[in-house]
Protein backbone atom coordinates (compact mmCIF):
# COMPACT_ATOMS: atom_id res chain seq x y z
CA UNK A 1 0.00 0.00 0.00
CA UNK A 2 1.17 3.42 -0.68
CA UNK A 3 2.65 6.24 1.69
CA UNK A 4 -0.52 8.93 2.44
CA UNK A 5 0.37 12.38 2.43
CA UNK A 6 -1.54 15.05 3.96
CA UNK A 7 0.71 18.05 2.39
CA UNK A 8 -2.49 20.30 2.19
CA UNK A 9 -5.01 20.83 4.83
CA UNK A 10 -8.61 20.15 5.17
CA UNK A 11 -10.86 23.95 3.81
CA UNK A 12 -13.89 24.99 5.48
CA UNK A 13 -17.31 23.40 3.54
CA UNK A 14 -18.57 25.61 1.63
CA UNK A 15 -21.59 27.78 2.88
CA UNK A 16 -25.19 26.41 1.53
CA UNK A 17 -28.21 28.79 0.85
CA UNK A 18 -30.06 25.86 2.35
CA UNK A 19 -28.53 26.05 5.46
CA UNK A 20 -28.39 29.44 5.80
CA UNK A 21 -30.58 30.26 9.41
CA UNK A 22 -29.18 27.07 10.76
CA UNK A 23 -27.16 26.17 14.00
CA UNK A 24 -23.55 26.86 12.45
CA UNK A 25 -22.17 24.65 15.25
CA UNK A 26 -22.36 21.18 14.13
CA UNK A 27 -20.65 21.89 10.78
CA UNK A 28 -18.23 24.13 12.45
CA UNK A 29 -17.19 20.97 14.68
CA UNK A 30 -16.95 18.85 11.45
CA UNK A 31 -14.74 21.36 10.39
CA UNK A 32 -12.59 21.29 13.19
CA UNK A 33 -12.84 17.49 13.38
CA UNK A 34 -11.41 16.92 9.94
CA UNK A 35 -8.49 19.59 10.53
CA UNK A 36 -7.37 18.04 14.28
CA UNK A 37 -7.33 14.69 12.27
CA UNK A 38 -5.77 16.28 9.25
CA UNK A 39 -3.09 17.85 12.03
CA UNK A 40 -2.10 14.74 13.46
CA UNK A 41 -2.20 12.28 10.23
CA UNK A 42 0.42 15.12 8.65
CA UNK A 43 3.27 14.17 11.44
CA UNK A 44 2.44 10.41 10.16
CA UNK A 45 4.12 8.21 7.62
CA UNK A 46 1.06 6.23 7.11
CA UNK A 47 1.93 3.18 5.25
CA UNK A 48 0.42 -0.40 5.48
CA UNK A 49 -2.51 -1.02 7.65
CA UNK A 50 -2.37 1.67 10.20
CA UNK A 51 -2.89 4.05 7.08
CA UNK A 52 -6.43 2.71 7.99
CA UNK A 53 -8.64 4.72 10.70
CA UNK A 54 -10.11 1.14 11.73
CA UNK A 55 -6.74 -0.35 12.95
CA UNK A 56 -5.59 3.39 14.53
CA UNK A 57 -8.86 2.70 16.39
CA UNK A 58 -8.19 -1.23 17.27
CA UNK A 59 -4.77 -0.17 18.51
CA UNK A 60 -6.44 2.39 20.66
CA UNK A 61 -8.62 0.33 21.89
CA UNK A 62 -5.89 -2.76 22.97
CA UNK A 63 -3.74 0.42 24.48
CA UNK A 64 -6.25 1.17 27.06
CA UNK A 65 -7.79 -2.71 27.16
CA UNK A 66 -4.09 -4.28 27.46
CA UNK A 67 -5.86 -7.53 25.70
CA UNK A 68 -8.63 -8.60 24.11
CA UNK A 69 -10.52 -10.98 21.92
CA UNK A 70 -11.77 -10.16 18.45
CA UNK A 71 -15.09 -10.34 19.53
CA UNK A 72 -14.68 -8.22 22.27
CA UNK A 73 -12.82 -5.64 20.03
CA UNK A 74 -15.70 -5.59 17.60
CA UNK A 75 -18.39 -5.26 20.09
CA UNK A 76 -16.37 -2.00 21.45
CA UNK A 77 -15.76 -0.33 18.22
CA UNK A 78 -19.14 -1.68 16.39
CA UNK A 79 -16.95 -2.91 13.95
CA UNK A 80 -18.28 -6.52 12.04
CA UNK A 81 -16.30 -9.47 13.01
CA UNK A 82 -14.66 -9.85 9.94
CA UNK A 83 -13.49 -6.27 9.58
CA UNK A 84 -11.82 -6.80 13.05
CA UNK A 85 -10.51 -10.24 11.78
CA UNK A 86 -8.95 -8.71 8.64
CA UNK A 87 -7.56 -5.82 10.36
CA UNK A 88 -5.98 -7.34 13.13
CA UNK A 89 -4.30 -10.09 11.01
CA UNK A 90 -2.81 -7.39 8.97
CA UNK A 91 -1.77 -5.92 12.32
CA UNK A 92 -0.04 -8.83 13.26
CA UNK A 93 1.77 -9.54 9.90
CA UNK A 94 3.03 -5.60 10.21
CA UNK A 95 4.15 -6.38 13.54
CA UNK A 96 2.03 -3.99 15.74
CA UNK A 97 -0.15 -6.77 17.38
CA UNK A 98 0.46 -9.99 19.09
CA UNK A 99 -2.32 -13.16 19.84
CA UNK A 100 -1.66 -15.42 22.34
CA UNK A 101 -4.19 -18.41 23.46
CA UNK A 102 -6.45 -17.23 26.47
CA UNK A 103 -5.49 -19.41 29.39
CA UNK A 104 -8.82 -20.07 30.68
CA UNK A 105 -9.98 -20.89 26.84
CA UNK A 106 -7.39 -22.42 24.93
CA UNK A 107 -10.21 -21.62 21.76
CA UNK A 108 -10.03 -17.74 22.36
CA UNK A 109 -7.10 -15.63 20.92
CA UNK A 110 -6.11 -12.61 23.04
CA UNK A 111 -4.39 -9.96 21.46
CA UNK A 112 -2.35 -7.40 22.79
CA UNK A 113 0.15 -4.61 21.04
CA UNK A 114 3.78 -5.34 20.42
CA UNK A 115 6.24 -3.41 20.99
CA UNK A 116 5.90 -1.43 17.90
CA UNK A 117 2.57 -1.25 18.58
CA UNK A 118 2.98 0.27 21.69
CA UNK A 119 5.39 2.76 20.29
CA UNK A 120 3.08 3.78 17.92
CA UNK A 121 0.28 4.71 20.01
CA UNK A 122 2.69 6.49 21.87
CA UNK A 123 4.31 8.45 19.11
CA UNK A 124 0.09 8.82 18.20
CA UNK A 125 -1.01 10.17 21.20
CA UNK A 126 1.86 12.84 21.52
CA UNK A 127 0.63 13.84 18.43
CA UNK A 128 -2.73 13.59 19.89
CA UNK A 129 -2.30 16.34 23.14
CA UNK A 130 -0.28 18.48 21.38
CA UNK A 131 -3.17 19.25 19.11
CA UNK A 132 -4.94 19.45 22.08
CA UNK A 133 -2.89 22.27 23.54
CA UNK A 134 -3.10 24.24 20.03
CA UNK A 135 -6.70 23.90 20.11
CA UNK A 136 -7.76 25.34 23.13
CA UNK A 137 -4.41 27.89 23.63
CA UNK A 138 -5.74 30.86 25.43
CA UNK A 139 -8.44 29.36 27.19
CA UNK A 140 -9.28 29.74 30.45
CA UNK A 141 -10.33 26.62 32.58
CA UNK A 142 -13.75 28.31 33.13
CA UNK A 143 -14.30 28.53 29.04
CA UNK A 144 -12.66 25.22 28.67
CA UNK A 145 -15.19 23.77 31.24
CA UNK A 146 -18.07 25.34 29.45
CA UNK A 147 -17.22 24.44 25.74
CA UNK A 148 -17.38 21.10 27.35
CA UNK A 149 -20.04 21.31 29.10
CA UNK A 150 -22.19 22.44 25.21
CA UNK A 151 -20.42 19.40 23.15
CA UNK A 152 -21.32 16.95 25.56
CA UNK A 153 -24.98 18.05 25.38
CA UNK A 154 -24.95 18.25 21.96
CA UNK A 155 -23.04 15.11 21.99
CA UNK A 156 -25.71 13.84 24.26
CA UNK A 157 -28.27 15.34 22.40
CA UNK A 158 -27.09 13.26 18.56
CA UNK A 159 -26.66 10.09 20.96
CA UNK A 160 -30.63 10.19 22.23
CA UNK A 161 -31.46 10.55 18.48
Amino acid sequence: MAKQQFSVPPTRMPEREELRGMPQAPRLLMDISRLLRYRVRSGEELQGVMAQHGARLLLAHLAVMGEASQLSLAERTHFSTPTVSILLRKMETEGYVVRVPDKNDRRVMLVSLSDKGREFDREHLGRILENDRCATAGFTPEEEATLLALLTRMYDNLKEK
